[in-house]
């Protein structure tokens, strides 16, 4: 299907508009805004106030990690590591897709992959720990709590840690206080929209979304994510719209069978009401009888 210019022209305003609209909580803006090294240290920093981080030497946005050839890629927002060894995921998540602890689970799996080479020793994870960050437009564990974090634990013994390095953190940008997230408060507060630009690290984070917004490169790398995403949303509907036809053909021939209809006038039918060749149809007609005798 061919887009006329005047319908470009409109979608081109539209993304604009969009741009012009998104805060630190879209994807796109969160790994711009923290491909800043200086940025996403002093986020780190924020929200692991426990360790002393040290300058992030390698901050990759949407960092790809790819398994064995049938395994679930993953993208990661920000991946990013210091000078200790220490390896870094951060991730802006604002939809509940129910599945956030399953996702931490494999992101932990593929992050060691990108650690541990063909012929290292597994003792070599020792000298690498990961963190896992989320920062959630919803509270995933339902305890109103700010910050949730996670280790492995032995189950009689909480105080005793496996020791395997794994850490996950989860925030929680509706709180109804902050309490728990320490100096990082001002950054959930930045999420839920409201902005404290008292605070040195809100207003530079302020300062690079709206360096961000004006730079042409930014805006074009934008447009063609946008295009991107519609390009997949529009394959994904017309799949289903897809899928949803052959269901309906299908139980067309099923019931058409089970009437005892004459197949060439079922394939005639079928290729003249769907606007098919006579050859697809008659697939449509085989794969009945296949599932059928299932």
């Amino acid at each position: 299907m061919t887009t006329s210019l005047a319908q470009f022209q409109a979608t081109t305003r539209q993304i604009w508009q969009a741009w012009q609209a998104k805060t630190i909580t879209s994807d796109l803006i969160f790994e711009m805004v923290m491909q800043n090294p200086t940025l996403c240290t002093e986020l780190v920093q924020r929200a692991l106030p426990e360790l002393a981080v040290g300058p992030l030497h390698l901050v990759n946005p949407q960092q790809d990690v790819h398994s064995a050839l049938l395994a679930r890629a993953v993208r990661y927002d920000i991946y990013a590591q210091d000078e200790a060894g220490r390896t870094f995921v951060l991730e802006m998540q604002v939809k509940d897709e129910r599945d956030l602890a399953e996702r931490i689970r494999y992101y932990q799996g593929m992050m060691d992959q990108l650690l541990l080479r063909s012929g290292d020793s597994y003792r070599q994870l020792a000298t690498f720990p990961t963190y896992v960050i989320f920062f959630c437009q919803f509270d995933y564990y339902g305890r109103g709590w700010a910050r949730y974090r996670f280790e492995d634990r032995e189950i009689t013994d909480p105080k005793m840690s496996a020791h395997n390095g794994q850490h996950s953190v989860i925030f929680n940008a509706t709180a109804s206080d902050y309490r728990r997230a320490g100096a990082l408060g001002p950054f959930l507060d930045l999420m839920a929209g409201n902005v404290n630009n008292k605070d040195k690290f809100i207003a530079q984070i302020q300062a690079e979304i709206k360096s961000i917004k004006m730079n042409q490169e930014r805006w074009l790398e934008n447009m063609l994510y946008e295009l991107k995403m519609q390009e997949r949303f529009d394959a994904g509907e017309e799949q289903g719209l897809n899928t949803e036809r052959n269901r309906t053909i299908l139980k067309l021939i099923t019931r058409a069978q089970q009437r005892g209809a004459d197949h060439t006038a079922v394939i005639a039918d079928l290729a003249d009401f769907y606007d098919i060749s006579k050859s697809e149809a008659q697939r449509y007609y085989d794969q009945a009888q296949l599932t059928n005798s299932h």
